[in-house]
């Protein structure tokens, strides 16, 4: 490993004495651009600002360190605790569960009157307003046996206003590549609107018409989470069901998960979110184990915008972060948007990220491009993230030797030495107990992959 003290020595270097531009090399891709030496110089200072830590009163920041299980609250985010602490912050205090019509227009926020949840008044969504985001790395090992690095330390920061250095999260970028203010996660769990019966699916009836402009992928309370039980719930047949309500509706893709993994660990101060919240529904019977056990959605409708766990009993009960109910436990839910594919020597394989809406299940071309990094090469509790410049927003492991508590106490599947493609699911089922949790990622489905114990979830990005 290397302490990443070479912006220090850069900063010693005096550029005054400089007048040509500068042919800056980036090694991870491999090109050249020309920059004069006021950007250096500008870029340097950004660098060691990012470093020592900001005194902005609008960012927000968390220090991670893999390596020594530690983690420390950054800028203005130092001294505050989970929950109303950070409701004075954009990013967070805006965030609100709202009903939406198909055509994306809100009708109802939380609280207001003619707000409910059954459907009748529109999708149960959560609003969020835009992020800019850093993330300033402070320890690399560059991988032996594979691409890219693991990441030991690093610094995050969110701000809702554009910093130096600072770049707009990728989640808010919609089909026709615009900047969008907000972006609209599902509240609950997907289940199925029957368009022929115009009727909400609430029992997971294996009967979706997953055709174009057939049935919908749904976000209510008060129905059970669709699943692959006997029917082709498959990551393509979800996203399909999605873009059945219109422009801008999708299945949940990777951009989107990793936005809603950055602000949950700056908020909770922690990458483990089932010590910080909750165990969630993890713990539930599985019996009998040919069905699909997971519990009705809406258990935390009480809640409303708020974070925590519903009282009962541990590991039955759902949880809820900042009105997104189960973004673990009580079903695996497919993210789409991401490939994973080795060639048999890239260990775990390697993550390509789509680049546009075009999604496709076995492709790393074109519009899917390299994160920069291989995946661990087997099962186990993360100790370390992959790390890449161009895709330093991605919480995915490069290194499973942790343990299930620190530093991220969450564990991954893994395939060993692949030799082909897999698609991605993140949370953990009802049964799960200590294999759930806000970044537990499964990475060892097949193509078509569906199961009792699998569903998805809505994201709307507005066009």
């Amino acid at each position: 490993g290397v302490e990443m003290a070479q912006t220090k020595k850069l900063a010693e270097v005096d550029t005054t004495t400089y007048t040509d531009d500068i042919n800056l090399i980036c090694e991870q891709s491999n090109t050249i651009r020309r920059v004069s030496v006021a950007d250096v110089k500008s870029e340097i200072l950004s660098d060691i600002q990012a470093e020592l830590g900001y005194n902005d009163p609008d960012i927000l920041g968390l220090q991670v360190d893999y390596e020594n299980k530690s983690f420390k609250r950054l800028s203005a985010a130092d001294g505050l605790e989970a929950g109303a602490d950070f409701d004075g912050f954009q990013i967070y205090g805006s965030r609100n569960r709202c009903t939406v019509a198909d055509d994306g227009t809100i009708n109802h926020y939380y609280g207001e009157e003619g707000y409910v949840e059954d459907g009748s008044d529109g999708q149960v969504m959560v609003y969020q307003p835009k992020v800019y985001y850093r993330v300033t790395p402070l320890k690399l090992e560059k991988q032996t046996d594979g691409i890219g690095y693991h990441l030991r330390k690093a610094n995050y920061y969110i701000s809702s206003v554009k910093k130096p250095g600072f770049s707009l999260h990728p989640a808010f970028y919609n089909e026709s590549g615009q900047e969008v203010e907000y972006i609209l996660f599902s509240a609950y769990e997907g289940s199925v609107y029957d368009t022929s019966a115009s009727a909400y699916l609430l029992a997971d009836e294996q009967v979706a018409d997953f055709t174009s402009g057939g049935d919908k992928l749904c976000s209510i309370a008060g129905a059970k989470p669709a699943s692959g039980k006997r029917q082709l719930l498959t990551r393509p047949n979800i996203e399909q069901l999605a873009k059945n309500r219109g422009a801008g509706w999708h299945s949940d893709i990777i951009k989107t998960t990793s936005l809603n993994q950055l602000l949950m660990m700056i908020e909770l101060g922690s990458l483990n979110t089932q010590t910080a919240i909750g165990q969630g529904a993890v713990s539930v019977s599985d019996t009998p184990n040919t069905e699909n056990n997971s519990l009705v959605t809406g258990g935390t409708s009480e809640l409303g915008n708020a974070t925590g766990q519903v009282t009962g009993t541990a590991g039955q009960t759902p949880v809820s972060y900042r009105g997104i109910e189960n973004p673990w436990g009580n079903i695996w839910k497919f993210v789409y948007g991401v490939n994973v594919h080795g060639n048999g020597a890239q260990k775990g394989g390697v993550p390509y990220i789509c680049t546009n809406f075009n999604f496709s299940e076995s492709k790393n071309s074109e519009n899917y491009i390299s994160a920069g990094f291989t995946l661990a090469n087997a099962s186990g509790y993360i100790s370390a993230m992959g790390y890449s410049q161009e895709c330093d927003w991605l919480f995915m492991p490069s290194e499973t030797s942790g343990n299930s508590a620190l530093p991220v106490g969450d564990y991954c599947y893994c395939t060993p030495n692949l030799n082909g493609y897999r698609i991605v699911r993140l949370g953990g089922l009802w049964s799960s107990v200590g294999h759930a949790g806000g970044f537990c990622w499964d990475l060892h489905d097949g193509v078509g992959y569906r199961a009792r114990y699998v569903g998805g979830r809505l994201v709307y990005i507005p066009n």
